[in-house]
């Protein structure tokens, strides 16, 4: 009788162990196969604004020939502009023989970021100006309405340049009071030797 319960307790030790390694051995078995878990992928580097691709550096005289709708302040305009990166300074030029022009110096900031920049008479506004994603043009919003209601008149304006840098193009449409108007200004680099700056 001894033997015999002495037997089944050294089995029932012998089917513990047994199990116990059939269990470890399982578990080892499920962690080789699992499917891990998949890491996270780094988010992209955040793009960085366009830098100025376009230089619209030099003397231009407009072409009124192939401009549309010229305003009276712009007829016979020459304009120098000078540019470092994303900064632009546009002046009038005053030729010898011609009435001094109509046209206010103009800085712009293109950063993409709106500002408050005067417009002459018709007070300040809101200016925001930026390069296009592929850098060929440049695109300017004016936001001219009362302090209130800045976009009861608003401008949207593109400049490009032609490859060779010898045309300027200035497409814009101007929205007041429901009504819009599109005007095109086609420049010319000149000589720059035939004027000077105004101040």
């Amino acid at each position: 009788m001894r033997s015999s319960y002495s037997r089944q307790i050294t089995l029932s030790r012998r089917d513990r162990v047994r199990a116990a390694g059939a269990a470890v051995f399982f578990a080892a078995a499920v962690a080789a196969g699992a499917t891990p878990k998949p890491s996270r992928t780094p988010a992209p580097p955040k793009t960085p604004a366009p830098q100025a691709r376009l230089d619209f550096s030099g003397m231009w005289e407009l072409d009124e020939k192939v401009s549309v709708n010229v305003s009276p302040q712009m007829k016979g305009a020459v304009l120098s502009v000078e540019q470092e990166g994303n900064q632009i300074l546009i002046s009038p030029v005053h030729r010898e023989g011609r009435a001094r022009q109509d046209i206010l110096a103009e800085a712009l900031v293109v950063d993409g970021r709106p500002y408050e920049k005067s417009l002459g008479p018709a007070g300040m506004g809101l200016v925001t100006a930026g390069w296009s994603p592929d850098g060929k043009s440049l695109w300017i919003e004016v936001e001219a309405g009362p302090p209130g209601n800045r976009r009861a008149a608003v401008q949207r304006s593109v400049w490009k340049i032609s490859e060779d840098r010898t045309v300027w193009v200035r497409e814009s449409t101007s929205t007041a009071s429901g009504r819009s108007s599109h005007a095109r200004l086609v420049f010319r680099r000149a000589k720059e030797e035939k004027g000077k700056a105004t101040p």
